[in-house]
């Protein structure tokens, strides 16, 4: 029970970083926006860790896990987190997040072939019920946005053009990057599970294991992310495109809080309930996380929710309730 308690404040922290984020990608790309964090990340827990003196501790990792620390970030942070992103912008949190958040399904698969787990009845029907619920989450704000299509094209368009308008090219690519997302995030969910009970059977002291994991695989990533950046800044550079390169002191405000709130406080609490709770129960739970994000969008991004998409809430609740009894 503790794990998932851990799992849904992780989920918390994740959705209200990631609504806060969004008030930023018209200064910041979603690569920058995903560097920002990981660099606040490491900072923070290289800081932890000298505060605990219990850095001497990363060196007595091996490194092959090493390697699938490295990896898990990899998969689970610049692929996934950077796919999500990309599609949050195209999508808005919501829609983005009930599409990404099927990713449960791929963690199965992954834990039966790597981690010789074995499905629970419980998961099953949470599962079930979860994928329901952000399908019909997901499909209102949809149906929404169509209906908001025709109305202004009514009287301008034919019907052909209409349709063409509503599932553009975007609009696909959108989708494609959730689910690269969902199976980013499920790869670095088995590679945490596993490198994290390793790290305990090492160095025997389970509270550290989430930190020093963390201690290990962000410095990697922020490296990889970082050459991103600059890859990104030289292109935008090469093509004249000067715009938007200059940051507005709310945008700063926005990243660094959130950065703080869904990277500092939601990395260790993520990567702790998957050593607790396991990979399999806390992708459920994060599959809830359009639930969480609703109330946030519309009083900060004013996206709103019809009925089907409340029902769709009422779904997603009963599958967390399922995960906890």
């Amino acid at each position: 029970m503790f794990g998932e308690l851990i799992a849904i404040s992780a989920v918390l922290t994740f959705v209200t970083s990631n609504v806060m984020f969004r008030q930023t990608e018209h200064e910041v790309s979603p690569t920058f926006i995903n560097f920002f964090r990981t660099g606040v990340g490491t900072l923070t827990f290289i800081i932890i860790i000298i505060i605990l003196n219990q850095f001497n501790l990363i060196f007595v990792i091996p490194w092959q896990l090493w390697l699938l620390l490295i990896f898990s970030f990899i998969f689970g942070q610049v692929i996934g987190d950077t796919a999500y992103f990309i599609a949050q912008k195209e999508l808005g949190t919501t829609i983005a997040l009930a599409i990404s958040m099927t990713f449960p399904l791929f963690t199965f698969i992954f834990s039966l072939i790597f981690l010789h787990q074995a499905f629970r009845l419980n998961l099953i029907l949470s599962l079930v019920l979860i994928g329901f619920g952000i399908t019909i989450i997901g499909k209102s704000k949809i149906n929404a946005d169509n209906t908001k299509h025709i109305r202004e094209y009514t009287s301008k368009t034919p019907i052909k053009i209409k349709i063409q308008e509503i599932f553009k090219k975007e609009f696909i690519k959108a989708i494609f990057f959730c689910l690269t997302a969902a199976i980013g995030w499920a790869i670095g969910a088995v590679l945490i599970e596993f490198a994290t009970d390793q790290i305990d059977q090492i160095i025997h002291v389970e509270e550290l294991s989430s930190i020093i994991g963390n201690v290990i695989r962000f410095p990697f990533a922020l490296l990889i992310l970082g050459s991103m950046v600059l890859r990104e800044s030289h292109l935008k550079n090469q093509n004249g495109n000067l715009l938007n390169q200059k940051k507005s002191v709310r945008s700063w405000i926005f990243l660094i809080i959130a950065s703080i709130i869904g990277t500092s406080l939601g990395a260790y609490l993520y990567t702790e309930s998957v050593h607790i709770a396991g990979a399999n129960v806390v992708s459920l739970i994060a599959s809830s996380a359009p639930l969480f994000s609703l109330p946030l969008t519309y009083i900060i991004n004013k996206e709103k929710i019809t009925k089907w998409g409340f029902f769709g809430v009422v779904l997603t609740i009963l599958g967390v309730i399922f995960i906890l009894v």
